[in-house]
C-alpha cells in the first residue's frame, strides 16, 4: 500500500464512478480498477460494491475514507509545514531588546511580524546592548535591537530607527509647566541617569548633550532600567534625559518635555550573525527590519 492507492481510494470513493474519478486524475479507467482491487486484496476487505447501475462504499469502506482522509491531510500538513519551514515563513525567532526599544520600536516590529509571519513564534528578552551582542555571538538570541555601536566584528549591523530626546521632570517641579525648556538651563539641576554600564549609548548622549550645552550633569542617581529613572523622577529625586518615545510610559508624577534644540538622537540597529543566518532571520531582516521603523 502507498500513498498513491490512498488518493486513487479516496478520489473514487468520493465519485463513486471509477469513469469520473479516472478523469479526474488523469487516468484511464483500467488502472485505477486495477489499483483498487489491489489495495482490496491487499486488506482482505471489500471497500466498495460494485454493480452494473452504481458503486457505494461497504462498511469497511467508510470507515477507511476516514482514515485515508486524515492520513492525506497530515501529510499534506506535513509537507506544507516543511515548505515554510525551508522558505523561513515558521520557526522560531529570538529577538534580543534594549530598554529604550520597548516604548516604539518592538511595538512595530512585533506588529510587522505578525502580520507577514504569523507562524514565526517569537521570544523577546530585555536586554543590555553589549550582552545581546555577546548573545548573537554565543547563539543565545537571533537578532538583537540595541543602540547604535562602532563597527561590531563578526556582526551584520541595520539602521532601523532614530529619534530625539526628552527630559523627564517630576510633575511638582517649577520647570513642569514649561513648554519648551533649554537644556543649558539644567546645569543646576539633579539628574537621575543610565548606568553607564548597562546603556552606555545612552549615556554618552547625555554627556554629550549636556557638553554642547556648556556645562557637566550634577548625576545625584543612576539606575539600570527605564521603570526605575521614573520612579524616581516621580519622586522628585532628580530630572532626567531620556528617549521621547519613553513618554509613552505615562507615569503618574512625570511630565516629559521634547529638546528639540539638543542635536544628540537616539540611534537603534538590528544585529546579526551573518556567517549562518537561518531562512526565518534573513526573511526578518529583509521583511522586517530593512523598512525603517516609522
Amino acid at each position: 500500500m502507498d500513498i498513491r492507492q490512498l488518493r486513487y481510494f479516496v478520489t473514487v470513493a468520493e465519485e463513486l464512478n471509477f469513469s469520473r474519478a479516472a478523469t479526474k486524475l488523469h487516468m484511464s479507467q483500467p488502472p485505477l480498477s486495477q489499483q483498487i482491487k489491489a489495495l482490496e486484496e491487499e486488506m482482505g476487505v471489500m471497500l466498495f460494491l460494485r454493480t452494473r447501475r452504481e458503486v457505494k462504499l461497504t462498511d469497511a469502506g467508510k470507515v477507511f475514507l476516514r482514515e485515508s482522509r486524515s492520513v492525506l491531510a497530515h501529510l499534506q500538513a506535513a509537507v506544507d509545514t516543511t515548505l515554510k519551514t525551508a522558505k523561513g515563513d515558521i520557526g522560531e525567532l529570538r529577538l534580543g531588546m534594549a530598554t529604550s526599544a520597548v516604548f516604539h520600536v518592538m511595538p512595530k516590529i512585533l506588529e510587522r511580524l505578525q502580520a507577514q509571519f504569523p507562524q514565526v513564534n517569537v521570544a523577546v528578552t530585555d536586554m543590555g546592548s553589549r550582552d545581546q551582542i555577546r548573545a548573537v555571538l554565543q547563539d543565545k538570541i537571533d537578532i538583537g535591537i540595541i543602540h547604535e555601536q562602532p563597527h561590531i566584528e563578526e556582526l551584520a549591523a541595520l539602521p532601523i530607527f532614530t529619534e530625539p530626546f526628552s527630559l523627564a521632570i517630576p510633575s511638582s517641579h517649577a520647570f513642569a509647566t514649561r513648554a519648551d525648556i533649554p537644556l543649558g538651563e539644567m546645569r543646576d539641576q539633579a539628574f537621575v541617569a543610565f548606568s553607564r554600564e548597562y546603556a552606555p549609548a545612552l549615556f554618552d548622549s547625555f554627556i554629550a548633550a549636556c557638553a554642547e550645552a556648556g556645562f557637566s550633569p550634577k548625576i545625584a542617581h543612576t539606575a539600570r532600567h527605564a521603570l526605575t529613572i521614573f520612579q524616581m523622577v516621580s519622586l522628585g529625586l532628580g530630572i532626567a534625559f531620556v528617549p521621547s518615545s519613553f513618554a509613552q510610559s505615562a507615569v503618574p508624577g512625570v511630565v516629559y518635555r521634547k529638546l528639540d534644540q539638543v542635536q544628540q538622537r537616539v540611534r537603534i540597529c538590528a544585529i546579526w550573525n551573518p556567517k549562518n543566518p537561518s531562512d526565518v532571520v534573513a526573511n526578518v531582516v529583509r521583511g522586517i527590519l530593512e523598512p525603517p521603523i516609522a
